[in-house]
C-alpha cells in the first residue's frame, strides 16, 4: 500500500502583519489525518507534527513563508486480516505564499497556498521465509498544499493562529490528506 502523506505548513507563522519587511518567527502543534482510500480501507492514520518557520511580509497583505517540520507521534491501524500498519512522520519542509487580511487590530483571516516536501516511513507486514515481518519503507514526497486560517494577536510582539489544511490529490494518490494546527508566533 503507498501512502502519500501531507504535511502542512507550519501554522504558527499566521499573524496580522502590518508592514512590508516584517519578519515573524513561529511554533505549532498540527493533527494530520491520512485517510486510506485504496482497496484496503484500513481508516485514517493520525500523525502529529510539530513545525518551525519564517514569514516575511513581501507586500501588503502577502508574506512569503519557510517551514520545517518533525514527526511527534506515529499512528497505526489493524487491516482486515489482523496486520498492523503504521505510519511515521519523518521531517520534511514547505515553501509557500500566504495573503491575509487584518479584521480588526486583533484578528484576522489568511489563506495559504505552497509546496511541500517530507518523507514519511510505513511499516507493514510482509511475507519473509513464509512469516509476516514487519517491514519499514521510507517514502518522500512533493505536494501542493492549500488551506484557511485566523490569527489573534495577543499584543503587538505575540500572536496564535489555528488552521486547517489539504492537499491537492494527485491522480495516483490513495489516500486523503489534511491537517488542523496551532501556533504561536513572534515578531521580530
Amino acid at each position: 500500500m503507498k501512502l502519500i502523506w501531507v504535511l502542512f505548513l507550519v501554522v504558527g507563522l499566521e499573524v496580522n502583519a502590518q508592514s512590508v519587511g516584517d519578519v515573524f518567527g513561529g511554533i505549532s502543534h498540527i493533527q494530520t489525518s491520512i485517510k486510506d482510500e485504496s482497496s484496503n480501507s484500513l481508516g485514517t492514520f493520525k500523525p502529529t507534527v510539530v513545525g518551525l518557520g519564517l514569514a516575511y511580509v513581501v507586500l501588503d497583505n502577502v508574506a512569503l513563508e519557510a517551514n520545517a517540520f518533525n514527526g511527534t507521534s506515529d499512528s497505526s491501524l489493524t487491516s482486515r486480516a489482523g496486520a498492523v500498519v503504521t505510519v511515521s512522520i519523518k521531517n520534511g519542509y514547505s515553501l509557500g505564499v500566504r495573503p491575509f487580511i487584518a479584521l480588526n487590530e486583533s484578528w484576522g483571516g489568511y489563506a495559504k497556498l505552497g509546496r511541500q516536501y517530507g518523507t514519511q516511513t510505513v511499516t507493514k507486514p510482509q511475507i519473509v521465509n513464509r512469516k509476516l515481518v514487519p517491514t519499514a519503507v521510507d517514502a518522500t514526497y512533493a505536494n501542493t498544499v492549500y488551506g484557511l486560517g485566523v490569527s489573534y494577536n495577543i499584543n503587538p510582539k505575540w500572536g496564535v493562529s489555528s488552521e486547517a489544511m489539504w492537499t491537492k490529490k494527485g491522480e495516483s494518490d490513495t489516500t486523503k490528506n489534511a491537517s488542523l494546527g496551532v501556533g504561536i508566533r513572534y515578531k521580530f
